[in-house]
């Protein structure tokens, strides 16, 4: 089950998805999708700094994730040698945009080619969603950037695989 939830306070939005087994477990297929997402969401975490574009870090973020398609057999090394650079091969997986600015709207305004600067918010939520496998995973986590990097605003919220099994099972 995919939740995609948030809050505010102070006036400032928040914004945050979660995916639950049902179950209680994951089968082996999910947690290797979910693993796939959370290893893009963790490494693209790592890429948002100040004097990066959006549009910049969008473009290295469908570089992660063609990485995990390839490694998940969604995609093949032909789908991208042939693919379109306007509609990527991952794109067919992960149709949305990895992070948006978050502020006093969940969907707040910003410019996608400036730089990104120290107190910029964003969400990260990378995605993959295979219909032909009736399955999709998104992780989504609040960042405010800091002078050397980031600061994860949701870190003491359960986000890997055994922990979400876990809150599950209690």
């Amino acid at each position: 089950m995919l939740m995609d939830v948030g809050a505010e306070y102070g006036n400032y939005a928040s914004d945050m998805t979660r995916c639950i087994p049902v179950s209680g477990r994951f089968t082996g297929r999910q947690r290797a999708v979910y693993n796939a997402v959370l290893s893009v969401m963790q490494d693209a975490m790592k890429l948002l700094r100040p004097g990066v574009s959006l549009h910049d870090y969008h473009k290295e973020v469908g570089d992660l994730m063609t990485a995990q398609l390839l490694d998940l057999k969604l995609i093949d090394r032909h789908d991208v040698e042939k693919q379109n650079p306007a509609w990527p091969a991952y794109k067919k997986y992960f149709m949305h945009g990895t992070s948006h600015f978050i502020g006093l709207d969940v969907h707040d305004v910003g410019h996608w080619h400036e730089p990104i600067a120290p107190g910029h918010v964003f969400t990260v939520e990378p995605g993959m969603y295979i219909r032909e496998e009736n399955l999709g995973i998104r992780l989504e986590n609040d960042i405010v950037i800091t002078e050397d990097g980031f600061h994860d605003l949701m870190a003491h919220i359960p986000l890997e695989a055994d922990a979400i099994e876990s809150a599950m099972n209690v």
